[in-house]
């Protein structure tokens, strides 16, 4: 039964994720596609990533990669920052991007605080326990991708 309510949450995540992802890119201007919109979230996510690091991470070419991020550079929301070694850039995204997303709306976020509301302490702190176990075995197949 576990696996039917996990399989439940996580498209329940996709979907909200989605419906939230198209109700930005249809309220504001600016020639976001949902494949830009996906790109440039993983460079925020990331954390100021290579050009490199954005393609091993998505599993794309470098050219492909270098294409979307040239892209992201004309449409303004994404820049590249020089770095100690030449022919290095970090990627960085903009102001312009970070008015398309809100933390704050994070809708794993608003699950938790509702949870937070219904069990106690050590109940969540056991659900954080199982939590940290898939966090390592994502983290294992990370490593077998690609």
């Amino acid at each position: 039964m576990i696996d039917k309510n996990f399989d439940t949450i996580y498209k329940t995540f996709r979907i909200e994720l989605y419906r939230r992802i198209f109700a930005v890119i249809g309220q504001r201007d600016g020639a976001l596609s949902a494949i830009d919109f996906f790109s440039v979230e993983t460079i925020y996510l990331l954390g100021n990533p290579t050009i490199t690091e954005f393609a091993n991470t998505l599993c794309i070419s470098q050219p492909n990669a270098t294409y979307r991020i040239k892209s992201l550079i004309e449409k303004g929301y994404v820049v590249k920052s020089e770095t100690e070694k030449k022919n290095t850039f970090r990627l960085q995204v903009t102001e312009k991007f970070m008015r398309f997303w809100h933390e704050d709306m994070d809708y794993g976020h608003f699950i938790f605080k509702r949870l937070a509301e219904r069990f106690t302490p050590e109940e969540l702190e056991q659900v954080d326990g199982i939590f940290e176990e898939f966090i390592k075995q994502i983290k294992m197949e990370e490593q077998q991708t690609c």
